[in-house]
């Protein structure tokens, strides 16, 4: 894990300047996600994997954000965008793996484009059902492998590729919350079915 997390870090170090140009085409996932999540004006929000902190725009002004990153570059550009957009926005480096905050911390929180990179992504939800509150909501986007078969092959033979560079294409997300309370809802699907989005909570 330490020798993927270094990776993780010195990749999205070079991804930093280009970021918002290559994600761009997934915001309109990232906003539906969000939409979806129907956060609380007023509530306690943990944004995991932030980047550049291109959530921010879509989340209420209201609302307690806090957002962490393994890579420093990328928590600057979080804390840049927050200063730009006037809000007041809490920003730290740390590993979702071992959350720095106390159980029942948040009242939402956000795993956007972050469970295909993370070495451990089922340690990375068991982290968020301790910090979230008992009727608190979690926003999932990402991609994943299909609910109702395997991959297809066009999929299995980019995937070693698409690992290297930026993210597993083929990762089954109900085994990653299989040992947590939350369970998941239904999944909405963006870019042909690539990249979707859920609402998990706790049983």
């Amino acid at each position: 894990m330490a020798l993927t997390n270094r990776w993780n870090r010195a990749r999205y170090r070079l991804y930093a300047p280009i970021y918002d140009m290559v994600a761009w085409p997934l915001e309109r996932g990232r906003k539906r996600a969000i939409e979806r999540l129907e956060p609380n004006p007023d509530g306690r929000i943990l944004i995991l994997g932030c980047g550049t902190g291109m959530d921010l725009e879509h989340l209420p002004d209201s609302a307690s954000v806090t957002a962490i990153d393994l890579t420093p570059t990328m928590v600057r550009r979080t804390a840049a965008r927050g200063a730009a957009l006037g809000r007041d926005v809490r920003t730290g480096i740390a590993d979702a793996h071992d959350l720095p905050f106390a159980d029942e911390s948040f009242d939402a929180v956000l795993l956007h484009l972050v469970l295909s990179v993370v070495p451990d992504p089922a340690a990375v939800v068991a982290e968020t059902d301790r910090v979230l509150v008992s009727d608190g909501r979690v926003s999932i986007y990402d991609k994943f492998s299909p609910q109702d078969g395997d991959p297809s092959l066009a999929r299995r033979i980019a995937n070693p590729v698409a690992r290297l560079l930026f993210a597993d294409l083929n990762r089954p997300l109900e085994s990653m919350v299989a040992d947590t309370s939350l369970t998941v809802g239904h999944r909405e699907h963006f870019l042909g079915g690539l990249y979707t989005v859920t609402i998990a909570q706790p049983r």
